[in-house]
């Protein structure tokens, strides 16, 4: 496998993400207000993204803690430290406490929901569970590489990028594509088309499709399974969950690829207010769509909440039915 090609393009519109054919999907205003648009002045000036004050901001402790392990799967690739598994564990401890406290600086975090020895924890414990997953499922082979950045063109008019947590090709010459998730319900939000997309980078990329695809779960080794997953029920837990793909899967995302890069260029970004998609937007409380719509459901709930009057009530007893 050669080294691919990484320079990206200056000009984002020529670059389409994951991120942005997933927002695109959900909200083309919730795209709009994360990236920007060279049409559009949000408040900072045309193509910058759109403010976001203080008050209105979401701690990014989980953010924080997936940069953390992210750079534990890179420095043990990059640097080869399994080759060594007398000092990995001690590696490993030394790598996450300095990933944390640098990725600190970076994250907006408020320590109300969890604690800052709590969220380190779970980086720590995160960090030796992923040692167990790559020993029991063997993530090693001839080629090894974290963070493999992916940035070729579809057309002439742009390119489809996105960086995969771990590529390697083992003994038999297959190639495996993983995405690490610390996901405390394995499944239950993961969006598959998340790795088929990495796969038509590298099918552009490389001319073939990966052999296979799957989550690894940093939380949840075979050791230490969780109390619920939704993935598949009948398969023993092993902290990776396999993801199927076609050749359909890989038309089907060029082609809504192609859809999602003309949607940007032409510049309409319309809300669509959808609270399973709201919820994971930080900009939910400056929306005026879904402000209006949280106080239209909000209504209703109340309305099915009030009490009819009986009409035999009154007061506190009954109406007389005395004749006289």
């Amino acid at each position: 496998m050669d080294e691919p090609n990484t320079e990206v393009l200056e000009d984002p519109m020529r670059n389409i993400y994951w991120s942005h054919l997933k927002m695109m999907r959900a909200c083309p205003q919730q795209y709009l207000w994360h990236k920007g648009h060279p049409d559009h002045d949000l408040g900072a000036g045309k193509g910058k993204r759109k403010p976001l004050p203080d008050e209105s901001k979401d701690s990014e402790h989980h953010q924080l803690m997936g940069t953390v392990l992210s750079t534990v799967v890179e420095e043990v690739y990059d640097h080869e430290l399994y080759r060594d598994p007398k000092t990995i564990q001690a590696k490993i401890k030394d790598i996450v406490d300095q990933a944390f406290a640098k990725a600190e600086k970076r994250h907006y975090v408020i320590w109300s929901y969890m604690t800052r020895e709590e969220a380190m924890d779970i980086c720590q414990k995160g960090a030796q569970n992923f040692l167990e997953i790559l020993k029991e499922h063997r993530f090693l082979g001839p080629y090894a590489k974290s963070e493999l950045r992916m940035t070729p063109a579809m057309n002439k008019y742009f390119n489809v990028c996105g960086i995969a947590d771990l590529v390697y090709r083992d003994k038999e010459g297959l190639v495996h594509l993983l995405d690490g998730k610390n996901a405390s319900t394995p499944m239950k939000y993961e969006d598959e088309d998340q790795l088929r997309w990495y796969a038509l980078c590298f099918r552009l990329q490389y001319g073939k499709v990966p052999d296979r695809l799957g989550f690894f779960y940093f939380r949840y080794p075979r050791s230490n399974p969780p109390e619920k997953h939704f993935a598949d029920k009948d398969a023993e837990w092993t902290g990776f969950v396999e993801v199927q793909i076609t050749e359909d899967d890989i038309r089907r995302l060029g082609k809504e690829a192609i859809e999602t890069n003309r949607a940007i260029h032409r510049g309409v970004f319309e809300p669509n207010p959808i609270p399973k998609h709201c919820t994971w937007c930080k900009f939910e409380n400056i929306c005026e769509p879904r402000q209006a719509q949280k106080k239209r459901n909000a209504a209703k709930r109340g309305m099915g909440k009030t009490k009819t009057p009986d009409p035999t009530e009154q007061g506190g007893g009954f109406i007389n039915l005395n004749m006289k």
